[in-house]
């Protein structure tokens, strides 16, 4: 009876945690410029960073990012950056919206960009350097 209850814990983890998704969540990464922020309602097209004590709030075309401080961003080599794809937000949401179509086959009312990428924020705060932080996206369900 006891070697059954230890075979039972030794492959629990492996049939409840092992097991692979239909779908995939997609990796997108998005290049931030921190520009001049000097609209006061937030509805200008520009992008900025906020430092907190949890972390870096990105204001990017009228979205909210958020990297967590207990998250580790990477600075990398600036010759690096040729590597990755940037999207800009139509070319994200096409990505959304076909995710969507292939899963639920339509448009759900709960739409959440967190549960089909892992974004990456790319900032380039040099000539030589770049900083690329994992973020989640921030108030999705929010009507404009």
């Amino acid at each position: 009876m006891d070697a059954k209850i230890f075979i039972l814990i030794l492959f629990f983890p492996i049939f409840c945690f092992g097991q692979k998704t239909k779908y995939p969540k997609d990796t997108i990464y998005i290049k931030f410029k921190d520009t001049v922020f000097n609209n006061p309602k937030m509805k200008s097209k520009s992008s900025h960073s906020f430092q907190g004590n949890s972390g870096i709030k990105f204001w990017w075309n009228r979205k909210w990012l958020f990297h967590s401080s207990q998250k580790n961003s990477d600075t990398l080599c600036y010759k690096h950056l040729k590597e990755y794809q940037f999207l800009n937000l139509k070319e994200i949401e096409s990505k959304e919206k076909k995710y969507y179509k292939k899963r639920f086959g339509g448009n759900p009312w709960i739409k959440n960009k967190n549960g089909v990428f892992h974004t990456f924020l790319i900032e380039v705060i040099s000539k030589e350097k770049f900083v690329i932080y994992p973020v989640i996206w921030r108030n999705e369900g929010v009507i404009n």
